[in-house]
């Protein structure tokens, strides 16, 4: 049996909105026919998408990987289907644009740069804020989309969401740090180690949450705002951070090394996010600029 765009496009609507019965009902279909599409789709490709749980589903480590091929082809299909011979670099408008202050730092610059190289005559506004205040913004229709980062916490039913990468946690390290001649460390390895802790975005409350489900209370020594001065604090060997790989650098503003390492347990993952509010129209500066964004969607690598 051959896959199809149905059986993706199926797969995609459930996996964004959490449910077969929600999505069946975005798609205007019966739940029996996405409950089929779905077994096809996972007979074909061999491996479970989704668990099925009393709330809902939710996807797979697999799931989220095969997810995000899925999110490329339909991406690909929809641009390939609204191609128009217009001159893109005629496209003006406007475009109200959130970021979180992680975001703003280490995805915006590339992303922003692209876009505006390539429709100059968008007049873009951006807007920083924290996740939470974001949202708000987003279901009041102050914004046209966000990027941000989202650990282990539900998108509001009122907003759609693509992902535009996923980045596992490793565990920051100082050059000389003794758990850095290992390749994996798991959390009782850190049990002892005072944290510098980032106190940014939504990371953290989620991120100690996460920690009391493995029974791992980390000491936190230190919090920071700064980035660069997590950074700096580790490296000079004032004790270690768990953070998302996307924000990794190999070294603090001093020049000192800094190492990083998986962790053995199997944490959640951040998610780079680009979403927006359902049921608003997306005008084509919007569209255009979602689909740059789900251009660089991709497994932040370690």
């Amino acid at each position: 049996m051959a896959l199809t765009l149905r059986q993706f496009r199926y797969f995609a609507s459930v996996a964004e909105v959490g449910s077969i019965s929600g999505a069946a009902m975005v798609l205007l279909v019966s739940q029996s026919t996405v409950t089929e599409a779905l077994r096809d789709l996972e007979a074909e490709m061999g491996f479970r998408l989704l668990d099925r749980h009393a709330r809902g589903v939710i996807l797979t480590r697999r799931g989220q990987q095969f997810f995000q091929r899925v999110q490329r082809i339909l991406a690909d299909v929809a641009d390939a289907q609204s191609m128009q011979d217009e001159d893109e670099e005629a496209l003006v408008g406007t475009l109200t644009l959130g970021v979180t202050p992680v975001v703003a730092g280490y995805v915006l610059p590339d992303l922003l740069t692209r876009f505006k190289r390539a429709f100059p005559k968008v007049n873009v506004t951006l807007v920083e804020e924290q996740t939470d205040y974001l949202d708000h913004m987003l279901i009041g229709g102050e914004l046209d989309l966000a990027v941000m980062l989202r650990l282990g916490s539900s998108v509001p039913s009122a907003c759609g969401a693509h992902v535009m990468g996923v980045s596992p946690h490793h565990v920051w390290l100082s050059h000389g740090h003794p758990l850095a001649q290992e390749k994996q460390v798991s959390l009782k390895q850190l049990d002892r180690e005072p944290f510098i802790t980032l106190a940014a975005d939504i990371l953290e409350s989620r991120m100690t949450v996460v920690c009391e489900r493995f029974s791992f209370l980390p000491t936190s020594c230190f919090r920071s705002t700064s980035i660069e001065a997590v950074r700096s604090l580790v490296a000079a060997g004032h004790g270690v951070a768990l953070l998302p790989q996307l924000i990794y650098r190999p070294w603090s503003l001093e020049g000192e090394k800094i190492e990083s390492r998986p962790i053995q347990e199997e944490l959640p993952t951040a998610d780079l996010l680009v979403m927006w509010r359902r049921g608003l129209p997306l005008g084509a500066p919007v569209q255009y600029f979602m689909d740059m964004a789900l251009q660089r969607t991709e497994r932040i690598a370690v």
